[in-house]
């Protein structure tokens, strides 16, 4: 897209495309390259929209070309203000322990609700907060993650706009739902190996539903899409078996063991994943329902790979 804007009442021509944005005329040329890392300060005269600040410039224009252009770059650069915006679903308050919480906002024209990834900077920094948002922005794309809209920041947080969200309810689950659910976690698992991205880390808090009940995944700190060893792909597959086991409360018995292998089965003939990987998830639900079940829960990191190996899972 393209429009023209003023800078100090010279007139000039912004061009946007996908990986840059360029402000010009027959004498001066700006180019910025567009990423999480480049701030822009919304600028408004008569609570309407008309210019933004970036890097010490201060550029105006028509209100309708710059909603366009914030739709535009929403979730590629970092906007400042998210209060200007939203208004929070209640207080966000992060532990000491905590570097990130999901909480529920609403924006302050629409009346629309979504859901925020609040990451802290000062645990995590702005490395390691922007890497986990392009995995997110890049599982999203696969249908894998929320939807993003927008990115900011503040002097202590980033704010990772998404579409709303419903957490996944601490209840029992019939086990019918258990099967469905099962059968999406492992398309979304699948899918990521695919495009070589291990999440390392799967856990309850990082699944929520969407609003037409799809399953997404929204914590990816410890994720990796590089100098992946292949253990760490059959992690995944145990903290699915973690999971799964959670949410069925099973028991060591013959019986356990048939609706586990059933369910493999039918999930087997629904899905083009190898037979293998659902059958290591089987053998390991199977596993933790076992007497030692509790210390397997605990093990760290290195702990739950040599577990892997010990039972060729």
């Amino acid at each position: 897209m393209e429009f023209n804007c003023i800078i100090e009442r010279e007139s000039f021509l912004l061009i946007v495309k996908d990986t840059t944005l360029t402000i010009c005329n027959q004498s001066i040329k700006y180019t910025f390259d567009i990423s999480l890392k480049i701030l822009i300060t919304w600028i408004f005269r008569e609570q309407e929209l008309n210019g933004f600040i970036l890097d010490d410039l201060i550029v105006e224009g028509d209100s309708l070309n710059m909603k366009k252009l914030k739709l535009f770059l929403g979730g590629k650069i970092t906007y400042t203000g998210i209060q200007i915006f939203y208004c929070f679903n209640g207080e966000i308050s992060f532990s000491d322990s905590k570097a990130t919480k999901v909480c529920s906002l609403i924006n302050r024209q629409t009346k629309l609700k979504f859901t925020c990834k609040c990451f802290k900077k000062s645990m995590l920094g702005m490395e390691k907060i922007h890497k986990e948002i392009e995995i997110l922005k890049k599982t999203s794309k696969k249908g894998l993650a929320p939807k993003i809209y927008e990115c900011y920041q503040s002097n202590n947080c980033v704010y990772l706009i998404m579409e709303n969200l419903e957490k996944l309810q601490d209840q029992a689950f019939m086990e019918e739902d258990v099967m469905l659910f099962l059968y999406s976690l492992i398309q979304i698992i699948s899918v990521l190996h695919q495009e070589n991205i291990v999440h390392k880390s799967i856990k309850k808090s990082h699944i929520m539903f969407s609003e037409d009940n799809k399953l997404k995944l929204v914590g990816f700190g410890k994720s990796s899409n590089a100098n992946i060893q292949n253990n760490e792909f059959r992690l995944d597959i145990f903290k699915v078996g973690i999971i799964m086991h959670k949410l069925q409360r099973l028991k060591n018995s013959i019986a356990t063991k048939n609706r586990i292998f059933k369910t493999i089965n039918l999930l087997y003939q629904r899905m083009e994943i190898p037979y293998q990987k659902l059958f290591q998830i089987g053998r390991v639900i199977l596993l933790l329902s076992q007497k030692n079940y509790y210390a397997i829960l605990t093990l760290n990191y290195q702990n739950q790979r040599d577990y892997l190996y010990k039972f060729n899972v």
